[in-house]
């Protein structure tokens, strides 16, 4: 009883703070997310291989490591300000100058997680222990912007002389919303790519015959300390030599909510 109260009050808190505020257009909650921490882990590509990542910057759950599994995520604190939104998420870390040792602080993540490709169609939550991996369509599914321009290939922007509050580099990531589902119909928590069980869905046809299942739409867009990315020299750590700037950014994200919660908050702004 405890329990479901705790939650039954988190979500009233939410929608009485703006935590996480229904959209007008869309049916959609948000969620904003200060800077948790940075590591060279990435605990779905490489589990229990801590240091064999690029450098990571982390939001939301303040425990993930190279260790972390689901069940010790429910248990840790979050940088959301809500009680419960226990989920992981996770980018490249932006540097300034050359090489890698001057990086870049995020200055918060906001989370967009939307009713499409067709907002008439039932949303499933992600299911427990959900992974995947977004973002190599640079400039179409990810890229640069100045909060809301363009999304640009290459983070070599310059967002200095925006109107005020408008002036900082973004980085935007659109996760894929359709899922697959295996011969017993569940859906499918990960695949060896961390991407295969995932795939786009149109406005018109819908999700594919091969992902059936409508699932959050995520978006993301991590707002960085900087403003002229261009002067700062700016890379991720995710770059290659030859690479073009910035053009190798993309997002993890690991479902670890409290899964009471979040199936609340899709039932309720995303049905």
């Amino acid at each position: 009883m405890r329990r479901s109260f705790l939650i039954v009050a988190a979500v009233a808190a939410v929608l009485m703070t703006g935590s996480a505020v229904p959209a007008h257009a869309d049916q959609s909650f948000i969620v904003v997310c200060g800077f948790a921490h940075r590591a060279p882990n990435d605990p779905i590509v490489y589990p229990k291989q801590p240091g064999a990542s690029h450098m990571h910057d982390f939001f939301g759950n303040k425990s993930t490591n190279a260790f972390s599994t689901y069940r010790s995520m429910l248990t840790k604190g979050t940088s959301c300000p809500m009680r419960g939104e226990t989920a992981a998420y996770w980018a490249p870390t932006l540097f300034r100058g050359s090489g890698m040792t001057n990086p870049i602080t995020p200055r918060r993540i906001t989370v967009y997680y939307r009713d499409r490709p067709q907002p008439d169609k039932r949303t499933y939550p992600f299911p427990r222990n959900f992974r995947m991996i977004a973002g190599r369509q640079p400039g179409v599914l990810s890229g640069w912007n100045c909060d809301g321009t363009t999304l640009h290939k290459t983070v070599l922007i310059d967002c200095s002389g925006g109107t005020p509050g408008h002036t900082y580099v973004r980085g935007t990531v659109i996760f894929p919303m359709c899922g697959e589902l295996n011969a017993s119909g569940h859906i499918v928590r990960d695949s060896p790519d961390h991407q295969s069980h995932v795939t786009y869905g149109t406005a018109r046809s819908g999700c594919p015959k091969s992902h059936p299942v409508q699932l959050p739409a995520i978006k993301v867009n991590i707002r960085y300390d900087v403003s002229n990315c261009i002067a700062a020299k700016c890379h991720l750590a995710s770059d290659m030599p030859g690479d073009q700037p910035g053009s190798t950014f993309h997002a993890d994200y690991w479902n670890t909510w409290h899964q009471r919660l979040l199936k609340t908050f899709v039932n309720t702004k995303l049905n």
